[in-house]
């Protein structure tokens, strides 16, 4: 196993914590909190907050990137985390942070006030999402159990789903708001949780690095060509898929006429992506290069599919095909660009993030200056568009 020069040993943690899956399951429900919830039940619950108060796609979008562009701020503070107890108090500060700011969310009720939470919400999950994957990371990859990413990760789909389920119940619970105070709730114990599970004592913490995929050499040119080529793609996931986790309720909505069609498809965007990742994961001894293509080619189709057609079939294969690619992309690019980078993983993870994060930053943006009122079609079809692009960026991957 390669480690950096600062790698120190340590001994392994108690069995539970030394095959590694609490330090998962810890991560797996930090995830859900920071990035599932926190995060992406704006998606769930935008239409009803647009209707409630009135707003249209211009506002829609300006909010999802106040929280987008939080989200980028969050990673590059912490970029430079070293391992130990200031890392996991940076976490654990953050994840409270994330949950106040779901729970704000609900007392809330003006576009400034939705900016600014957002914002601060998107700081919280960007610089957690740094943190948690760097701390279970660095554990699995000393343990020699990288394979267990997958379902650290599929946390995000776990929140995903929970939030498209609090959506339906928006009728008996009173509305956007109330459903914004329950979902705070439900995130404490996780929270908690998330908090013992990845305390330092429990954990690995020297900063280790992945090995490599046969035929990589760490620190040859070749990597270095591959690791540019992965961070351009991975800027295009950024904005290609942003544009459907963000708006797919709402176009869904717009073109079926049935918000419990929009809400079912994505109940099933959360249920696949927590399925799929650890599968994805699996799937990356095929090699890191030709999985990522196959996934952009999906995610891409699936972004198609609603602009496409109105039906229930479209809408619900729309929700597996963005559920079903977005974190398994995100595992196997961020995995893939430990293997090539030569750095720190912490450092790695921040750097890809932020190129993430700019394209979740334009996303919006352009989807809701292309809606100007007629719906989000215009700007799905981008998205596939860009997510095409990033494929045939990774087929040059391949061959180079």
């Amino acid at each position: 196993m390669l480690r950096s020069k600062n790698a120190v040993t340590m001994s392994v943690p108690a069995s539970g914590y030394g095959n590694g899956i609490i330090s998962t399951l810890g991560g797996l429900c930090g995830l859900a909190v920071v990035m599932g919830i926190g995060r992406f039940a704006y998606t769930a619950l935008l239409p009803d907050m647009m209707a409630d108060w009135g707003f249209g796609e211009d506002i829609a979008g300006a909010i999802a990137a106040w929280n987008y562009a939080g989200y980028l701020a969050g990673v590059l503070a912490v970029r430079r985390a070293k391992p130990g107890l200031s890392r996991y108090l940076g976490f654990v500060l953050l994840s409270g942070v994330s949950l106040a700011t779901t729970a704000a969310m609900g007392l809330a009720s003006t576009p400034l006030w939705w900016c600014a939470l957002r914002f601060a919400g998107g700081f919280a999950s960007g610089a957690c999402f740094v943190l948690c994957s760097s701390i279970v990371l660095d554990t699995l990859a000393a343990l020699r159990r990288p394979a267990l990413a997958g379902v650290l990760y599929s946390g995000v789909g776990v929140g995903i789903a929970l939030g498209g389920a609090a959506a339906g119940l928006l009728p008996q619970a009173g509305g956007p708001e109330a459903i914004w105070l329950a979902l705070a709730a439900f995130c404490l114990p996780l929270t908690l949780f998330a908090a013992v599970a990845l305390h330092p004592g429990r954990n690995l913490a020297p900063e280790v690095r992945l090995a490599a995929e046969p035929g990589v050499t760490q620190g040859a040119d070749r990597p270095q060509r591959r690791y540019r080529i992965l961070l351009v793609s991975y800027f295009l996931e950024g904005f290609g898929y942003i544009i459907g986790a963000t708006f797919l309720v709402s176009l869904i909505q717009t073109t079926t006429q049935s918000p419990e069609t929009a809400r079912l498809a994505w109940v099933v965007t959360g249920c696949a992506a927590a399925l799929s990742t650890p599968l994805w994961r699996y799937a990356a001894g095929k090699g890191y290069a030709r999985m990522l293509i196959l996934a952009f080619v999906l995610q891409g189709l699936g972004a198609l599919l609603p602009v496409l057609s109105d039906s229930m079939v479209a809408a619900l294969s729309a929700g597996l095909l963005l559920g079903g690619t977005f974190m398994g992309i995100t595992v196997l690019s961020l995995q893939y660009g430990v293997t090539l980078s030569g750095r720190p993983s912490a450092q790695t993870v921040a750097t890809m993030t932020a190129l993430y994060g700019v394209g979740q930053i334009i996303g919006p943006l352009v989807a809701g200056s292309l809606a100007d009122g007629q719906g989000f079609s215009m700007a799905f079809a981008l998205a596939a568009l860009s997510l095409f692009i990033a494929a045939a960026l990774l087929l040059r991957l391949r061959k180079s």
